[in-house]
């Protein structure tokens, strides 16, 4: 097996993400809650009048979703107890996400008050974030035609695994085949069993990314 790559990394992870969509006017009034920091749509001139102990999202240049999403970026970006980030992907989406892979993230709720149609999040908490492994390491190789015969192809990693994935390419074109085996771990092993409608054979490129 050639190992193209063997990653350490320091526990690093993804981060947590949410998406607010807003397909609509915001009104006076309205909420949009990560956590407990709870900011309030003000379309008064400044210094404006919310509810004390809110965040003001300032919009008294206009509600649409144009002025309302770069307000509620601002908002968020200026003041938030969990070391969110911001941004207005569109016109129509706010994304935040976490600065770090802290499990914990996921179980952030967020929530809001908006009446106009299709405002809302993605999801009712954050997702996606999770430690990353330590180790993670890729090879790849072409089947023998003694595996392609018996229908097992094993790798061995220097690692003890959690996970790994099997990509299959022709490897002439390097289309991916739909490759339909049982991917197998044991300990620090991967076996891959042509057990499936679409087998991989001596004409294709077995790639194996695998983690702890």
């Amino acid at each position: 097996m050639k190992t193209l790559s063997n990653l350490k990394t320091a526990a690093r992870g993804r981060c947590a993400v949410n998406v607010l969509r807003l397909a609509s006017n915001v009104a006076d009034a309205e909420t949009i809650t990560i956590g407990s920091d709870v900011y309030e749509i003000d379309t008064a001139a400044d210094p404006g009048a919310i509810t004390a102990g809110r965040i003001r999202v300032n919009c008294s240049a206009g509600i649409t979703p144009t002025v309302a999403s770069a307000a509620i970026v601002a908002a968020i970006n200026a003041s938030n107890q969990y070391k969110l980030t911001a941004v207005a992907i569109s016109v129509n989406e706010v994304l935040i996400f976490t600065q770090t892979g802290d499990s914990s993230s996921l179980t952030l709720a967020c929530s809001e008050t908006l009446g106009g149609a299709n405002n809302a999040w993605m999801g009712a908490a954050m997702c996606c974030g999770q430690v990353s492994p330590e180790s993670v390491a890729m090879g790849q190789r072409v089947p023998t035609a003694q595996e392609v015969a018996i229908g097992n192809m094993h790798w061995v990693f220097p690692f003890t695994l959690g996970s790994a994935i099997a990509i299959v390419r022709v490897t002439a074109t390097g289309v991916v085949k739909a490759w339909d085996g049982a991917t197998t771990i044991s300990g620090r092993r991967v076996t891959l069993d042509n057990a499936g409608s679409t087998d991989w054979a001596a004409t294709d490129t077995v790639t194996v990314v695998a983690s702890s």
